[in-house]
Order: C-alpha cells, then structure tokens, then sequence
C-alpha cells in the first residue's frame, strides 16, 4: 500500500492503466475464444444432403473465421471430413487430379447435383414419361 501511496495521481494513473490492461485482456481472451469456438463450429459441420450451396457457404465463412487459408490441404480434409455422411458421394469426388480447394468444391458440386438429378428421377411422380422419352423410336421407312 505504501508504494501506491508514492505514486503521482497523474504521472502514474493507475485507473487508467487498470482499465488498459482489462480491455487488452477482453479483447485478447474474447478473440482467442471467438476463434476456438469457430474452429468447433468447423469441425461439427456436416453436409446434409441436397444442401451443397449452404454447406460450402457455412464452410467458407467458417474457414474464413478461424482464419484458415483457403487453398491448404488442412481445408480441403477439413472439408471432406463434413462429407462423412455420404460415403458414396465422397468415393466419386476423391481422386488424384484434385489439387486444390477449389477443384474439390467444383467436383462435390457436380457429384451432389448428379446425386439430385439421380433420386429426381428415381422419384419421379410418373417414371411411365421418363421411361417413354428415353425409349428409341422405331425405324420407319
């Protein structure tokens, strides 16, 4: 107590510098926070199927968050990872020409709309049209 005694009220303003050191410490602990719960937020993500826009809109803005570089092959697991779900559709995406981050958002957007067009035709309300217009016509002379 003797040594806050001796110092200048205004030289040594101890509220101030009080009230420094808590918002340091806020903002600090409060981004370290934000970015961690981010980072589970990422890794809870998952597609759900026909969803894929809103999948790779949530995965952008997250990776984005957590401050992740968009073309690392730590993002391109993270991404495959919130696929699990639909083993099928990440055995059609994984291959060796994939290099980059953007080349497996473009391939998982092509399968998953395969995927859509696939089951609207398997549920069709009338198969008997989609049978018919399919079928070859015969050769008339």
């Amino acid at each position: 107590m003797e040594g806050l005694e001796q110092l200048h009220p205004i030289n040594n303003n101890i509220e101030y510098t009080y009230l420094n050191f808590l918002s340091q410490f806020k903002s600090q602990f409060a981004d370290s926070t934000k970015q961690e719960v981010t980072q589970a937020s990422l890794d809870r993500l998952a597609f759900h199927f026909p969803n894929i826009d809103q999948y790779i809109s949530n995965f952008k803005m997250l990776a984005r968050k957590a401050r992740y570089t968009i073309g690392s092959h730590k993002l391109m697991n993270m991404f495959l990872k919130g696929l699990h779900n639909i083993p099928h559709i990440v055995k059609r995406i994984i291959d060796k020409s994939l290099t980059n981050y953007y080349d497996l958002k473009e391939k998982t957007i092509a399968v998953v709309k395969n995927q859509q067009l696939l089951r609207a035709i398997k549920n069709s309300s009338n198969p008997a049209l989609f049978r018919q217009n399919f079928q070859r016509q015969p050769y008339v002379l």
